[in-house]
């Protein structure tokens, strides 16, 4: 496997984040990301992933032949589907066991779960369709269409990068000012996640990689100037997010989503906060791999593997929501579900190591 690299590194925190994050109410997860920035862990996951993609389109050798790209992104789009299939499929079943084991009804209501029980033939449709999704399972969909959207994005960065990132920031600003969104069903809304709108992060991580590797020094010279700046935007994001303040929706002008903080559109002070979080962790990696290998060890492995990783998180946070639910949760509660929790997913890392599922 490769080396530990700032990439995996930081991608590993991020499904950690996400872990702690998805089991509500836990007492760590004063120690993640959105507790101290605008954006949270999903922000950063999409654009490590945006990072990845430049490495998927190059390679050591030159840029990789079109052809090879797309076929990797859309095997790798398969997989992903895949794997939302098997995920949210278990989840429905642990919702069920638990109603029955527990005789709580409610468990199967949780999280948008009720059509799958009430409504089975046209969940089932919507599962395959991606277009039903429950709560907290949500994320692997947004990377399907964000692979296929991906396609679009490189095959323009062939010719022109600015050209890609001025049809991205196109469709990012047509979403945000007609709010367009992908329509959910049988359940009534739409997703979460917009990949409208979510594709720009990919975007720029895409450039931001595919930059630093054409032109390094430059890109070294920009960073430096910009790490100051992004320290002055990460504080103020902070105080923000400490004063709880937000903007009142009937206040803003229109198009509102623009001056919202709406994680759903990724309102534009989002990709500010976590543009600024990338630039001032940046230098960070290469003290903490001299100074604490064995975490970064650990961290690098769970990002290796982000999509196996990534899927058993999912689910043993909602084995700890449903621990949580009907036991007394308290500060050596939740300290079990994160001890339980670490270890399984560096036991599934390594597993996956052993495996040819490792991403």
């Amino acid at each position: 496997m490769r080396a530990p690299n700032a990439i995996d590194f930081w991608r590993g925190v991020a499904l950690v984040m996400i872990f702690i994050n998805h089991v509500p109410g836990m007492v760590y997860s004063h120690l993640t990301l959105r507790n101290y920035a605008i954006s949270d862990a999903a922000e950063l996951f999409v654009f490590l992933a945006g990072c990845s993609l430049a490495f998927v389109a190059s390679g050591k050798a030159g840029t990789k032949p079109l052809r090879q790209v797309i076929v990797r992104l859309l095997s790798r789009a398969f997989e992903i589907w895949r794997a939302q299939i098997v995920i949210i499929s278990v989840a429905i079943a642990m919702l069920a066991a638990g109603a029955i084991a527990f005789n709580d009804p409610l468990l199967l209501e949780w999280h948008g779960a009720g059509p799958a029980f009430s409504d089975t033939a046209r969940a089932s449709i919507g599962l395959v369709l991606l277009t039903y999704q429950i709560g907290y399972f949500n994320i692997l969909p947004l990377y399907v269409v964000l692979l296929l959207l991906a396609l679009v994005f490189v095959v323009i960065a062939r010719r022109s990068l600015a050209a890609a990132l001025a049809a991205s920031f196109a469709l990012y600003a047509a979403t945000l000012t007609w709010q367009l969104q992908l329509p959910s069903w049988p359940a009534q809304g739409a997703w979460f996640f917009n990949p409208l709108s979510w594709q720009v992060l990919v975007v720029l991580g895409f450039a931001v990689i595919t930059l630093q590797q054409s032109r390094p020094s430059q890109w070294q010279s920009v960073v430096s100037r910009l790490w100051p700046v992004s320290l002055v935007v990460v504080a103020v994001g902070a105080g923000i997010v400490w004063m709880d303040y937000r903007p009142d929706p009937m206040a803003v002008p229109h198009p509102r989503f623009f001056f919202l903080f709406d994680k759903q559109f990724l309102s534009p002070i989002r990709i500010l906060n976590i543009a600024a979080v990338a630039i001032a962790f940046y230098p960070l990696f290469p003290m903490l791999a001299r100074s604490m290998a064995p975490v970064v060890r650990y961290f690098s492995s769970l990002g290796r593997n982000s999509l196996v990783v990534f899927c058993v998180v999912s689910l043993l946070a909602l084995a700890g929501q449903i621990a949580r639910y009907v036991g007394e949760p308290n500060f050596l509660f939740d300290t079990g579900i994160v001890i339980v929790g670490l270890v399984v997913l560096r036991v599934t890392a390594w597993i996956a190591e052993l495996q040819p599922l490792s991403s």
